[in-house]
C-alpha cells in the first residue's frame, strides 16, 4: 500500500517547494471540478500524493489553498497577457495615439484572452464560478489582472473613437467584445461539438483568433462610420 510522504521529510527546501506545488496543482484541478464548499481536503491531498495534514501545514486551511489558487490564476493570466497590457499602457501614455494602433492592441488583448488548452479548462471553470458566485478569491483575480485588462480595453476603444466617446459606454463595449472572445472558453464544449473538433489546439485557436480580430475590427469601424453619419449621439462618440 502506497503511503503519502510524511511532513517530516519536508525539511529540505526543495521537498517543501515540491509538496506545495503538488498541492497547488491538485487544487487547481479539484476546484475546477468542484466548488470551495464541495471540494474536500482529503481529495486534494490524495491527488497531490501528500498527507492530509500538508494542507494546513503549507496553506493554513482549505480556504487558504483556494486563495493561493486564485493567486496562481493571476500569474497564469499575467504570463499570457501581461506583456500586451504593458505595451497598451505605454501606448496610451503617448501624446499621439494612432487609431490603427489602438485597434491592433485591442485585437491582441482579446486574442490573448481566448487561451483554450486543456490546462486552462479548470482555470476557466474557477473564473466562471467566481463571476457568478464571488468569494474572496474574485478580488484577487480582479485586482491582479481583470481590472487592468478591462480598463485598458475601454481606454483603447475610447482612444480609437475619439475624445467624445463616453468612458462608461466604452467600458460596456469592451465588456461585450471580451465576452465574445471568452465565449470560446466558457462555452467550450458547444464549439467543440458544433465545429466537430476533438481538441482546441494551435490550428483551432488560430482560427478563433482570426474571427475575434475580424469582429473587433468590424465593430469599431462600424461605430466610426455611424458617428460620421450622425447615428451615434455625439455625447457618446465623436465623429472624425
Amino acid at each position: 500500500m502506497e503511503v503519502a510522504p510524511s511532513l517530516d521529510t519536508h525539511t529540505d527546501p526543495g521537498r517543501r517547494a515540491s509538496a506545495r506545488q503538488a498541492l497547488l496543482d491538485a487544487a487547481v484541478e479539484i476546484f475546477g471540478e468542484s466548488s470551495l464548499e464541495s471540494a474536500t481536503t482529503r481529495e486534494i491531498a490524495k491527488r497531490a500524493g501528500q498527507n492530509l495534514a500538508a494542507i494546513p501545514y503549507y496553506y493554513g486551511s482549505k480556504e487558504g489553498l483556494y486563495l493561493a489558487v486564485a493567486e496562481h490564476i493571476v500569474q497564469v493570466m499575467m504570463r499570457r497577457i501581461g506583456p500586451i497590457m504593458d505595451a497598451a499602457s505605454r501606448f496610451l501614455e503617448q501624446a499621439s495615439q494612432p487609431h490603427e494602433e489602438c485597434l491592433r492592441l485591442l485585437q491582441r488583448l482579446l486574442c490573448a484572452s481566448i487561451a483554450n488548452t486543456e490546462t486552462m479548462v479548470p482555470v476557466t471553470s474557477i473564473i466562471v464560478r467566481e463571476q457568478t458566485h464571488p468569494t474572496k478569491a474574485f478580488s484577487i483575480i480582479y485586482s491582479g489582472c481583470l481590472e487592468r485588462l478591462h480598463a485598458l480595453g475601454a481606454r483603447l476603444i475610447q482612444a480609437y473613437l475619439g475624445d467624445g466617446a463616453g468612458l462608461t459606454h466604452c467600458v460596456v463595449r469592451f465588456h461585450a467584445l471580451l465576452g465574445e472572445a471568452l465565449a470560446f472558453r466558457f462555452a467550450r464544449e458547444t464549439i467543440l461539438r458544433r465545429a466537430n473538433w476533438s481538441v482546441i489546439a494551435g490550428p483551432e485557436e488560430g482560427l478563433i483568433g482570426e474571427v475575434v480580430s475580424e469582429h473587433v475590427e468590424l465593430v469599431l469601424r462600424g461605430l466610426r462610420a455611424q458617428a460620421r453619419r450622425g447615428k451615434v449621439p455625439a455625447a457618446h462618440i465623436k465623429a472624425e
